[in-house]
């Protein structure tokens, strides 16, 4: 798949903007989970149980996003999508699970990862080597 076939690559800042969206959106339901965790255990901090099951939650989230709609909220709103580098579809899901994954290979050594789409032709991050997907821009509504 490739932009030849009339599909356009996501760019850098369209990306960090659907990132920061979903930050946004994520931050707010940990605090109303967390909030609901200390009132339920009487006002003590998180475990590191809860903090695993909350980590477990957000992971859930995010992969229910992508199998279901191939985007987040963040994405969805910069008209973004995650497809499968080779057919331009819906990714299969264990890929989805490794693009998750590879988030924390593409921010370990200082966010490189996530900086690689600027040198990469295909515009892919560490993750979406990793899982041979792509982010495309689809057109305006209308």
């Amino acid at each position: 798949m490739s932009e030849r076939r009339g599909v356009e690559l996501a760019d850098f800042w369209s990306r960090t903007a659907a990132q920061l969206i979903d930050a946004a959106w994520m931050l707010v339901l940990g605090f109303v989970l967390v909030n609901l965790g200390e009132g339920l255990r009487g006002g003590r901090d998180l475990s590191q149980g809860a903090d695993l099951l909350l980590q477990l939650i957000s992971a859930l989230i995010i992969l229910h996003f992508w199998a279901t709609r191939q985007a987040t909220p963040g994405k969805m709103l910069m008209r973004l999508r995650v497809v499968d580098a080779d057919t331009g579809g819906m990714p299969p899901f264990p890929r989805l699970v490794a693009r998750y994954a590879g988030y924390i290979i593409s921010g370990l050594p200082l966010g490189l990862g996530y900086l690689w789409m600027l040198w990469d032709p295909r515009r892919q991050c560490w993750h979406d080597r990793l899982a041979r997907t792509l982010v495309v821009q689809d057109p305006p509504r209308g």
